[in-house]
């Protein structure tokens, strides 16, 4: 090989490594350029959820707006209105932006627990009171809980709502965890329990502190 095949060699090889280098760039800037595909999509929750029961704009306000698609699922009977609804417990679980919300509503029937238990649950150290009318809860760890008498004659009995978000002393935070805990409250117990005095349920968010 002679001295100019030499440089023409070298100059094929140095055009090569260039280009080589050019694509490898070009590829950089591309992946961090280019949609990451679930980040920046809308979370997208629908006007009604859990069963078409509850308001989305609750859950909305806990979820992030971007990150993955809304998805749901429910057990038991969230939405009193529909024509197979009986009087059971109901849990529903949704997720959207890589967070997850946990509501569930039950009833303590004949039990041992009553409100003077909530109001001394709501006092206890690390618990925030929460309370809307005649209702009465508290937020610890990563859930709120709020309870309504739904006694008739002789009979105990307490319906109870619980909200799982995620640990938080956020009051801001637990806010709006409250607000989905009484509109939750609110179906449950005037149309599925049919606790004495549940139309007289406030509207609006609960009273937290």
């Amino acid at each position: 090989m002679n001295a100019t095949q030499a440089r023409n060699r070298r100059g094929g090889l140095w055009i090569a490594a260039a280009a080589v280098v050019v694509l490898a760039v070009a590829g950089v800037v591309t992946w961090q350029v280019w949609p990451s595909g679930d980040s920046d999509s809308d979370v997208a929750v629908p006007a009604r959820v859990c069963d078409d029961a509850l308001p989305g704009a609750d859950v909305a306000a806990l979820l992030p707006d971007t990150g993955k698609q809304f998805t749901q699922w429910h057990s038991g009977v969230l939405n009193p209105e529909h024509p197979y609804a009986r009087k059971a417990p109901g849990t529903c679980k949704v997720y959207g932006g890589g967070e997850a919300v946990r509501i569930e509503h039950s009833l303590y029937a004949k039990a041992d627990y009553t409100m003077k238990d909530v109001a001394r649950d709501a006092g206890a150290p690390g618990a925030t009171r929460i309370t809307l009318g005649a209702a009465e809860g508290f937020h610890k760890g990563d859930t709120t809980s709020l309870f309504a008498d739904c006694s008739a004659g002789q009979d105990k009995a307490v319906v109870e709502v619980d909200v799982t978000y995620r640990k938080t002393s956020d009051p801001a935070v637990i806010r709006k965890m409250a607000s989905l805990a009484a509109d939750t409250l609110r179906l449950e117990a005037r149309k599925l329990w049919d606790c004495a005095g549940a139309d007289s349920l406030p509207a609006g968010t609960p009273r937290v502190g």
